[in-house]
């Protein structure tokens, strides 16, 4: 018979084993999922990618549906027709204006350059002699490295980089087939989706009920969260996007709107387009002709004002507490699957495998304080 004190150490001991049996079958999964995305990802990213975009214009379709009475398939096509009309009035009108926005500011890299250099030297006058004196330094270390056997070695590199070319080519190649065909993905998607939910109950009947019902409760919340975030977050990228850009462009921020624009779009990942744009506006903020302290701390004010405009009404109004999604928690699982599955790859999968997980969590509460969420 044990005591209290032994049982109490044999809980805890127990514990800590399933902890640490969990901790290894989640690594294993993060090591099998990365294997799996490294060989199919070419496969898989664009069924992902389709499946926030049915997220986003899901609703277009439902609304053509419902409104002209008409089918799922022909609402989808209509749909298709709608956006792309869209795309080619962007293209033949704002598409012009933006390339010669972008040409502009791509011209203006070196007289930026030049001014930063001629204000460095200003405050810093013996930075010119020091940089010439290291340059100076390193020619003469790379010259007295050259010789016969450091040119073969280059030689040897440079072919075993050929050879990783056409490999890489040969994935660009793959990676291009696989993104052709994600508007054959998004169309069954958006067309197959109204009764999606009965048709997993009716081919999955054989299953146990309790076990049904967990599987259907996670499908529903991870749609829930999906498209509750995505079709949120894009229209708030979109209104931070044209305060961002109408703002700077007012303050006389060079490129101010096409910057602002960018920045506010990018903040699909919250957060982010603020931080990419603070990063890239303030230098040309301050070094831009007419440009100083005061243009800096008006687009400080800027951005400021945006993000408050976003935090205390935008977010509350168009997202509320919906999602379960944390700006907090979208940042870091952005990075965690980015790490995690190498790359871009982890990025895209980032807020799908999120929403899965809440979902999965929210259900195992359920069933432990046996109540619904």
């Amino acid at each position: 018979m044990l005591s209290g004190f032994q049982k109490k150490v044999s809980g805890a001991a127990i514990a800590c084993l399933s902890i640490c049996v969990i901790a290894a079958f989640v690594v294993l999964i993060f090591v099998l999922l990365g294997k799996f995305l490294s060989v199919f990802g070419a496969v898989v990213l664009p069924v992902i990618v389709a499946l926030i975009a049915s997220f986003i214009i899901s609703p277009i379709v439902d609304f053509i549906s419902s409104k002209l009475r008409i089918g799922r398939t022909w609402a989808c096509i209509l749909a298709f027709a709608i956006i792309l009309a869209f795309m080619a009035i962007i293209s033949i009108f704002a598409l012009p204006a933006l390339a010669g926005e972008i040409a502009r500011m791509l011209a203006s890299i070196p007289e930026a350059f030049h001014n930063v250099a001629v204000h460095l030297t200003e405050k810093f006058p013996n930075a010119k002699d020091i940089i010439i004196e290291k340059l100076t330094e390193l020619k003469n270390f790379v010259l007295s490295e050259i010789s016969v056997e450091s040119v073969m070695s280059t030689l040897r590199k440079i072919s075993l980089t050929a050879s990783a070319a056409t490999g890489g080519i040969m994935a660009v190649c793959t990676y291009l087939t696989a993104i052709a065909v994600t508007p054959i993905y998004l169309y069954y998607m958006l067309t197959e989706n109204a009764d999606f939910f009965g048709r997993v109950e009716r081919n999955l009947n054989f299953l146990d009920k309790s076990l049904l019902d967990d599987i259907l409760f996670m499908l529903r919340r991870f749609t829930e969260i999906m498209t509750t975030f995505f079709r949120g977050q894009l229209t708030i990228a979109l209104i931070m996007g044209a305060l961002f850009g109408t703002g700077l462009f007012l303050a006389g921020v060079k490129f101010g709107f096409l910057l602002g624009f960018a920045a506010g779009m990018l903040n699909i990942i919250p957060y982010f387009g603020t931080m990419v744009g603070l990063s890239t506006i303030l230098p040309v903020a301050a070094f831009q002709d007419g440009g100083g302290i005061w243009l800096v701390a008006a687009s400080l004010a800027i951005f400021a004002a945006v993000q408050m405009v976003e935090g205390y009404l935008l977010t509350p109004k168009i997202m509320g507490d919906r999602t379960g999604l944390h700006p907090t928690v979208i940042i870091f699982s952005v990075f965690f699957w980015g790490i995690a599955l190498g790359g871009i790859q982890g990025m895209i999968l980032a807020i799908p495998l999120t929403a899965f997980i809440v979902a999965l969590w929210q259900r195992i509460l359920q069933r432990i304080k046996g109540r619904k969420v």
